[in-house]
């Protein structure tokens, strides 16, 4: 499928590269397909492009390259609870605010969006009684 990214310009992409978020993410419960989009080589961010509203794309970065302790266990216990396979490998992406300077980026840690990368099914998981916080300065 073809979609004019405002970000990235025309994109091209592959219907098994769309991962499904059923619930939506809080704010968008609308929007449900989205695809994972490395922006520059070697970059700790990614965009989380959504495949419905082309204006729409979450910068994102793996939670493990902020807190190589981050509770990847948990992770994959709450995915599983909600009904989808744990056992699969995962994509997990915490949401990154850019705010103008001198303010510094933060990220979600608290509610890391977490995408089967074989069935490609996404959901936003909470980790409660958890250290981290919605906005982790990076």
């Amino acid at each position: 499928m073809q979609i004019q990214s405002e970000q990235l310009g025309p994109l091209e992409i592959p219907e098994e590269s769309v991962v499904t978020f059923p619930f939506g993410i809080p704010g968008f419960p609308a929007l449900r397909k989205y695809c994972l989009l490395e922006v520059k080589q070697g970059s700790r961010f990614k965009l989380l492009q959504s495949v419905e509203l082309p204006a729409l794309a979450f910068v994102v970065t793996d939670p493990v390259s902020l807190d190589p302790d981050y509770p990847m266990d948990d992770v994959r216990r709450i995915y599983g609870e909600l009904g989808l396979d744990p056992a699969q490998p995962l994509a997990i992406a915490a949401i990154v605010t850019v705010p103008g300077p001198p303010t510094r980026p933060t990220a979600n840690l608290l509610a890391p969006l977490v995408m089967g990368l074989t069935s490609r099914v996404g959901v936003q998981v909470v980790l409660h009684d958890s250290p981290y916080q919605v906005r982790h300065e990076m």
